[in-house]
């Protein structure tokens, strides 16, 4: 954090009597800095001899000497810091303050309140500061005081450390109100897919999963189907796009949500009835709890921040990123600019405490393997095995029919078969899970093995719905562009 320091003439917030007791504590009983070793750094000390002692103190315990008043005054006259603190008088005299140390813990959490309130103080000044410089870009300056201010959430709360029989309660409490809401099978978030959920019982919370594909493979589609079923399922979704535009996506969704080629949406080449059917979608649609981000090159630190801000305001409850290797780290080698990806993201959703699918790319190698065995394996993870290390689950998308092979292994067609192949499960089984895709709409549905289309999974099929309607004239664009979905309105001339 960037160093500057303005009280605006106003006394800084601080508490040196709890600065003192909580010290002398430590210097007078040898177990007291345990109970507030997870909760106090150094600088969270607002006066900086309180800071050296404990430091001292800190480095004593790490060492395995015995911490005490003497031991910790040998430490400062070593590190020719004794004087600075105010000499052998001021520890004893840091001692004599203290009657016990049972409230100890306590005042340490006051002490790190004042810390935190005095670098919000800091942080603001600095914010301030920099919106006056006419050299700086708002957008900058927004993304730094986030970084900042999460980061500063971060490095003070700490999570306590909890016994068997706490754990236990609290793990079965989760169960038991998960089962009197009527969840038992999908525990996590619905995957939209029966198979997947038997196998995973849904995207379970703090698991990074790793969706990897060779292009062409449907993997941005199939992401996004899965962002869907978890939105239609209640949990709002936060989609960073970091390769396409948010509005070529959404092409893609009322294309395998309308069941008309995506070609055709994109040309605009609609009949009357199809542009009442993308209204009627759109509408269902556009109440979906889904965030979309499609800045390009975030850094890991700005996707982290707009996670974590989503998280707070919206109460997102899962996170797809297409796709991981254009998340920017700047200053080091591809491979350990990946490896840094995917431990940050592995962080980022256990500290969420919610699934994160991020997409990646596959080498090159799957395209030379001789023969027709084109299925993807670990080792096919592009430029990091530490993907594969931090992922919970690893699942490729492959397409036998892409590759000309007409036949799978049991003999059945593969006109319009998709593989899901759960490569890794670190909390399950592996399996391969079949699905149905179809190209025109880029739409996956569960399995059917006669074919695409006798599973639509919500595409609408039956137009039943408009005979007796007027149709809205297609050269009238001018409607269609003015609806406001967020008012809820149709066109003037809409039959809805």
């Amino acid at each position: 954090m960037r160093k500057e320091k303005d009280w605006l003439g106003k006394l800084p917030p601080m508490a040196l009597d709890l600065e003192q007791t909580v010290l002398g504590s430590i210097l007078s009983e040898s177990t007291a800095l345990m109970f507030v070793a997870d909760i106090l750094r150094p600088e969270m000390f607002y006066k900086e001899a309180h800071q050296l002692i404990y430091k001292a103190a800190q480095e004593v315990s790490i060492s395995g000497d015995p911490l005490d008043l003497m031991v910790v005054m040998q430490k400062l006259r070593k590190t020719g810091d004794l004087e600075k603190v105010g000499g052998a008088y001021y520890l004893t005299e840091l001692t004599d303050r203290v009657v016990n140390s049972v409230n100890i813990e306590f005042h340490s959490r006051i002490i790190a309140q004042k810390f935190m309130q005095r670098e919000l103080i800091r942080l603001s000044s600095i914010t301030i500061n920099d919106c006056y410089d006419e050299t700086k870009d708002v957008f900058d300056i927004l993304s730094t005081y986030e970084t900042e201010r999460d980061g500063l959430v971060n490095h003070v709360s700490s999570r306590k450390e909890v016994s068997q029989k706490q754990a236990l309660n609290e793990v079965l409490a989760d169960m038991a109100k998960k089962a009197a809401m009527g969840v038992k099978d999908v525990t996590g978030v619905d995957t939209g897919n029966d198979q997947m959920n038997a196998l995973t019982g849904g995207w379970q919370p703090s698991d990074l999963i790793i969706l990897a594909a060779r292009p062409a493979m449907g993997k941005t589609a199939y992401a996004l189907k899965k962002a869907i079923n978890a939105a239609k399922a209640g949990k709002p979704v936060a989609i960073f796009s970091l390769e396409m535009a948010k509005e070529q996506l959404i092409h893609r969704i009322l294309s395998f949500e309308t069941g008309i080629a995506l070609e055709r949406i994109k040309k605009l080449n609609l009949a009357d009835h199809e542009w009442q059917q993308l209204h009627s979608k759109a509408a269902i649609l556009a109440e979906l709890p889904i965030h979309w981000d499609d800045t390009p090159g975030l850094t890991l630190i700005e996707l982290s921040s707009k996670a974590k801000r989503l998280r707070r305001l919206h109460g997102i409850e899962i996170i797809v990123i297409d796709y991981l290797q254009l998340i920017t780290v700047h200053g080091k080698s591809r491979f350990d600019a990946v490896s840094d990806i995917s431990r940050g993201l592995k962080i980022l959703a256990k500290e969420l405490n919610i699934p994160i699918i991020a997409l990646s790319q596959l080498s090159r190698a799957v395209e030379s393997r001789p023969g027709n065995n084109k299925r993807p394996m670990l080792s096919d993870l592009r430029e990091s095995g530490s993907i594969e290390q931090d992922a919970d689950m690893v699942c490729f998308l492959y397409r036998p029919e892409y590759y000309g092979l007409t036949e799978d292994e049991e003999g059945r067609s593969t006109a319009g078969m998709a593989e899901v192949i759960v490569a890794k499960h670190r909390n399950g089984s592996t399996d391969t899970v079949l699905m149905n895709f179809e190209g025109k709409t880029t739409n996956f549905t569960q399995w059917d093995e006669t074919g695409f289309g006798n599973s639509q999974d919500g595409v609408i099929t039956d137009f039943s719905f408009l005979e007796n309607k007027p149709s809205i004239q297609s050269t009238n664009l001018n409607a269609h562009a003015n609806w406001n979905f967020g008012k809820d309105e149709m066109p003037d001339d809409s039959p809805f």
